[in-house]
């Protein structure tokens, strides 16, 4: 009879192993997120059930699937309700994706791409997309503008009073050309949304008196101008982004043509003799001939007189 009650009990442990294996094995890495408008900053993700630490990670839509990630939130093993995740709304898309990583190497570092890689189940990544309702429009409503004032160059350098800019840019500063922008004289750059009294360095020997800020792209390598090149004008409906202002003071002094001194004496040249030139030498030569006349004929007078 105890020997009964012996295998009983080991039987009725084996049991409760085999279910408490069996219902650990039974966990399903799974995402649950609901459409919803971007709050703060942040988007919640109903539900992530995780086999072991991870990671809840959130991407924007590029060309119709997972593209870059905009953020992410650690989460527990098992069942994680309502996990808020900070993402970068400024590169949020109308369509996101909410996917299930791993926290394979140091626990509590997000590594991707390295060690935490997606979660899949049966060869599947465990994503969900969802759509973003509201929180996007302020992002979308950015116009790109050059504000600046007329001024005096101050130490090489310009100042433009505001420039917004959709992204990474560039601040030109253009000489005037036949009434229009022309030679580039400095550029700066700028980050994406309000930039606030930016400082621009430029070429003062050949500035003008009315100058140009031109707003640029900042499209190729990041931080490089390149302009002839990717780095091209911003246009908003069809137009340059480009304000001119004028220069009230600080323009190098420009040389001025100074007329030869012209000798007291003309030089003789060589050449042929001018007209007017010819009369004066007939007309001295006449006076000297009339004077000439005029002091023999008073010395015959003299003469005379004597002789009586």
């Amino acid at each position: 009879m105890f020997s009964l009650r012996k295998v009983s009990s080991l039987l009725t442990i084996a049991l409760l192993l085999l279910t408490a294996t069996a219902a650990y094995a039974q966990v399903t890495p799974s995402v649950t997120v609901s459409d919803q408008a971007i709050e703060n900053g942040t988007v919640t993700v109903d539900q992530v059930v995780s086999d072991g630490p991870g990671w809840i990670v959130i991407h924007a839509q590029q060309d119709g699937a997972p593209g870059p990630v905009l953020g992410h939130a650690a989460v527990q093993d098992g069942e994680n309700n309502n996990v808020s995740v900070e993402i970068d709304v400024a590169n949020a898309t109308q369509t996101l994706y909410a996917m299930l990583h791993t926290d394979a190497g140091q626990v509590g570092t997000y590594e991707f791409p390295g060690a935490d890689t997606p979660v899949q189940v049966d060869g599947q990544v465990v994503v969900q997309p969802f759509a973003i309702t509201g929180g996007l429009g302020g992002q979308q409503a950015v116009t790109p503008s050059v504000t600046v004032s007329d001024q005096a160059i101050e130490n090489g350098t310009v100042t433009v009073d505001q420039v917004v800019s959709d992204g990474p840019g560039w601040i030109v500063i253009h000489a005037q050309q036949d009434g229009a922008p022309g030679p580039v004289l400095g550029h700066a750059a700028v980050q994406d949304g309000e930039n606030n009294n930016v400082s621009v360095e430029i070429d003062v020997a050949n500035a003008t008196q009315t100058l140009y800020a031109m707003l640029h792209t900042d499209a190729g390598q990041v931080g490089t101008y390149e302009f002839p090149g990717a780095d091209t004008p911003v246009q908003v409906d069809g137009q340059v982004v480009v304000q001119p202002f004028a220069i009230t003071g600080g323009l190098e002094a420009q040389a001025t043509a100074t007329p030869e001194a012209q000798p007291a004496t003309l030089p003789q040249t060589g050449g042929p003799t001018t007209p007017w030139t010819a009369a004066l030498l007939v007309v001295g030569g006449a006076l000297l001939t009339v004077g000439g006349l005029l002091r023999l004929r008073k010395r015959e007078t003299e003469t005379v007189e004597i002789d009586k």
